[in-house]
């Protein structure tokens, strides 16, 4: 069975592509029957340079011969209708259901939390009077006081 896909060819950091009809069974970058066209991605500042034959392509296709996923994507954003059914979609979940799960644990989360900082808080208010309770530690880090607003409290209870 015939594909048509991309074979790697540059050096190093400067890739450069052909496409190629070849033997689906044949290495990649060995032997193939024709060239079709080739890929440049890092010309003209990364947006790349595709040329194709699609005469060529469209005949490929009609005589059976399969393309490769990334070849499809190419072809179709370049215009050529016939390599759209080529393109398999990937399986996913549905965004709805994942944003779903994410807004009910973050309201379950800021539910849990407005309990305890409203327990807090009663606990607080009766004890408001007491200054013993005035040298414990908070128990939450938004409790904690800026280091500013401590010594201010200071110097009003001196004065």
């Amino acid at each position: 069975m015939l594909i048509i896909r991309l074979a790697r060819r540059g050096r190093k950091n400067q890739a450069f592509f052909d496409l190629v009809v070849a033997e689906k069974s044949q290495a990649v970058q060995k032997k193939f029957v024709a060239k079709l066209g080739y890929l440049d991605p890092l010309l003209n500042k990364g947006e790349g340079k595709f040329v194709f034959d699609a005469a060529k392509i469209k005949k490929y296709i009609s005589n059976g011969a399969q393309l490769s996923q990334a070849v499809a994507r190419l072809l179709v954003r370049n215009g050529v209708k016939e390599a759209g059914k080529f393109i398999e979609t990937r399986p996913t979940k549905p965004k709805k259901e994942v944003e779903k799960k994410k807004e009910t644990s973050t309201q379950e989360e800021l539910s849990s939390k407005e309990e305890a900082e409203q327990e807090i808080r009663e606990g607080n208010g009766s004890d408001e009077g007491n200054e013993d309770n005035a040298d414990e530690k908070p128990e939450k880090a938004s409790e904690v006081k800026p280091k500013e607003e401590v010594k201010q409290e200071e110097k009003e209870k001196e004065k």
